[in-house]
């Protein structure tokens, strides 16, 4: 499901997106290089994708979110950070 929404400007589109509780993930589409952006830069979203919907996702990219979707990141490299242990091992023989 797709929400799309009709704005003039688009200052109020970014700012009605990020009045929501939620900030995982978002889409912008357009043709206008500056405009994609501009909106990229000012939207609370842990991940963007531009001129696709938001579900892409590969295994090796982090996800996470923002807000009220969650805290922490996700994905390949983090979880295996998170299953690692580190040890030091000093050999002081001779």
């Amino acid at each position: 499901v797709m929400c799309v929404y009709g704005y003039d400007y688009l200052y109020d589109a970014i700012k009605r997106a990020n009045a929501s509780r939620y900030a995982f993930s978002a889409s912008v589409w357009g043709r206008q290089h500056d405009d994609i952006r501009y909106a990229c830069e000012r939207l609370n979203a842990s991940a963007i994708m531009i001129n696709d919907h938001s579900a892409f996702r590969l295994d090796w990219m982090p996800f996470g979110g923002r807000g009220a979707s969650g805290l922490g990141v996700g994905g390949l490299p983090y979880t295996m950070r998170d299953y690692t242990q580190h040890k030091m091992v000093v050999d002081r023989v001779s």
